[in-house]
């Protein structure tokens, strides 16, 4: 962490403090940012909806339309462009002020980035820094954090994995919830990772997903072994990245043994709220794999409300065909309870480095 000091009192000729506003690069940056600090990402809600960093809030300098309108006209006049991009920027650091800022101290550090570092950024941190506010400025912008990303995901090592496989339903979401020490892979993805995976709605975007393993690898490489389930190379329509994926693939493996009946069941409350309309698009997006007179029968027990004969149906002739089990495990758990299972692990874990 680089010392930040506080700002002094600066008076030029003129009379007027002079600009403290102090430029970071990534890594000074993410190292200095705390719980106590604001982290203001000064893009376009668009650019913000799309992928940002954790726990930043969107305080805009231009809007979507305003963007637009300025990056065209940009184009034919810089001048005229920079123009009214400052007047934009001047009504909606007062809208900002107003409203999100309106209780925020000069002793809170206050942490900034737009696209590349650029005018957005600095036209609201030139503001926020005339105020008294403590201002820190990210060179080279969110493109210099995603480079940032893209370069650690590529290349982390300080990660022991410990890969928990098993047939759907088998209870390895439910393991994952007991560990700290845990990447849940699905949750970050928002999707179950089977042809009816997409239950809770949309998936976040490709850049957002990178994001999210980028901070929970973050978060847990203090640990000596990172608990995560395996998983295909896809999740839904996201992609996990190489290096992640080959860990996952070359990690010690266990695997999560359970009844079919208790799998059924674990299924169901993962669906329980599952409608017709979704149920109707996943069998026909798995109508290729699964024989027709099973997929008959699963549709009959959906619709005659017998669900747990349509999960164990689906489990049997579906999933356990599909995603095979993959053999080479280091060792199998019988999962009878939660408390017995997650201590099979941790002992598992302990004999391969003094875990836990």
């Amino acid at each position: 962490m680089v010392a930040l000091y506080p700002k002094v009192s600066n008076k030029s000729k003129f009379g007027y403090n002079s600009s403290m506003i102090t430029t970071l690069n990534i890594n000074e940056f993410l190292s200095n940012i705390d719980n106590n600090s604001l982290l203001i990402d000064a893009r376009s809600p668009e650019e913000y909806n799309e992928s940002h960093m954790k726990n930043a809030i969107n305080l805009y300098a231009l809007n979507d339309i305003e963007r637009k309108e300025v990056g065209t006209l940009y184009k034919t006049s810089a001048f005229d462009a920079k123009r009214l991009g400052a007047s934009y920027i001047a009504k909606n650091v007062s809208h900002h002020l107003q409203h999100f800022l309106s209780t925020v101290t000069p002793k809170t550090k206050i942490f900034i980035y737009c696209a590349r570092g650029g005018q957005r950024s600095g036209g609201i941190a030139t503001i926020l820094d005339s105020i008294g506010y403590r201002v820190y400025k990210l060179k080279g912008g969110y493109k210099s954090y995603r480079h940032h990303v893209l370069k650690y995901l590529d290349s982390f090592e300080q990660n022991n994995f410990i890969i928990l496989d098993g047939f759907t339903g088998s209870g390895k979401s439910i393991i994952l919830k007991e560990f700290k020490e845990a990447i849940d892979l699905e949750k970050l993805a928002n999707h179950l990772g089977s042809s009816f995976g997409a239950i809770n709605g949309a998936q976040p975007s490709q850049k957002q997903f990178q994001n999210s393993i980028y901070d929970e690898l973050q978060r847990t490489k203090e640990y000596d072994f990172v608990i995560v389930e395996g998983e295909s190379k896809k999740i839904g329509r996201l992609h996990i990245p190489n290096h992640f994926y080959n860990k996952i693939l070359n990690s010690p493996r266990i695997w999560i043994d359970s009844p079919i009946h208790n799998r059924a069941q674990r299924i169901l409350k993962d669906y329980e709220n599952i409608d017709e309309k979704f149920f109707e698009e996943a069998m026909q997006k798995i109508s290729p794999y699964i024989e027709k007179k099973y997929a008959l029968d699963a549709k009959k027990a959906f619709y005659n409300g017998s669900k747990i004969e349509c999960a164990k149906i689906l489990l049997e002739k579906y999933y356990d065909k599909v995603y095979k089990h993959r053999g080479n495990y280091d060792t199998v758990i019988a999962f009878k309870d939660i408390k017995q299972a997650t201590q099979e692990i941790k002992n598992f874990a302990k004999s391969l480095k003094g875990y836990l």
